[in-house]
């Protein structure tokens, strides 16, 4: 008889680490597609160690969209050829999973999908903790677009917020959004990360903070499409 066992599920949409857990490591963390008419797959390698124990993954992929409050719309997809689509992790080894698509008309506007890293639970004969990964990988097809950005910066009584518009038909992730005032000191900051995609629009919050007037104040965003920090107006 098999003895009890316990499995969490953790749900991971990667930001900024390879690391996910426990020696799993996944590269790149964002796939892109430039030119369809050139690439038409990408891959990622999973890099696996520290462990005794196999693992079990399926892979799928969601076309990824986002509402008008900027909130994740992920519908199933087809379209993408994933290769292979379910494989067994041994401990210290490496896999590779190509992603792409056998035709496809390049896209007016950057196109979105998510490629999804299921680990499936193995059979456990003796008691012991498992932790099941839901690993979410972007990817990116289209033209990159240079990065442009609108703000609006709006009080709630004391909270301060600010409202970041993308301007493009290209994403662009939000990484850290520091304010500085006229003396480039800071005055708050926020390490929320978020994505909008193209033409899609997001909500900062900074909490509790009495700024003058807008026109003396910088932005220094950190953002995925620049090794450099942008630095913008705060009143847009």
């Amino acid at each position: 008889m098999n003895k009890l066992f316990s499995m969490f599920a953790i749900s991971i949409v990667l930001a900024c680490s390879q690391t996910i857990y426990a020696g799993l490591k996944i590269t790149p963390i964002q796939l892109y597609i430039s030119d369809v008419k050139k690439q038409r797959s990408a891959t990622v390698t999973l890099d696996y160690s520290d462990s005794d124990q196999a693992k079990i993954f399926e892979v799928s992929a969601v076309k990824w969209g986002q509402n008008a409050e900027g909130e994740d719309v992920l519908e199933p997809d087809n379209s993408v050829v994933i290769n292979p689509k379910n494989f067994v992790l041994q401990p210290n080894s490496k896999q590779i999973v190509r992603v792409g698509f056998t035709q496809m008309q390049a896209p007016k506007k950057e196109e979105t999908w998510r490629i999804i890293f299921n680990e499936i639970a193995p059979t456990v004969k003796e008691s012991k903790v498992n932790f099941l990964f839901n690993i979410s990988v972007p990817l990116f097809v289209g033209v990159q677009e240079k990065v442009k950005l609108n703000f609006n910066p709006v009080y709630n009584g004391s909270q301060l917020s600010l409202n970041v518009k993308n301007n493009t038909n290209t994403h662009v992730q939000i990484k850290k959004i520091t304010i500085l005032d006229d003396k480039k000191k800071e005055v708050a900051v926020t390490t929320d990360m978020k994505y909008l995609l193209n033409n899609q629009q997001q909500k900062f919050n900074f909490g509790e903070i009495k700024l003058g007037d807008f026109n003396k104040y910088k932005l220094i965003i950190e953002t995925d499409r620049s090794e450099l920090p942008m630095e913008f107006n705060l009143s847009g």
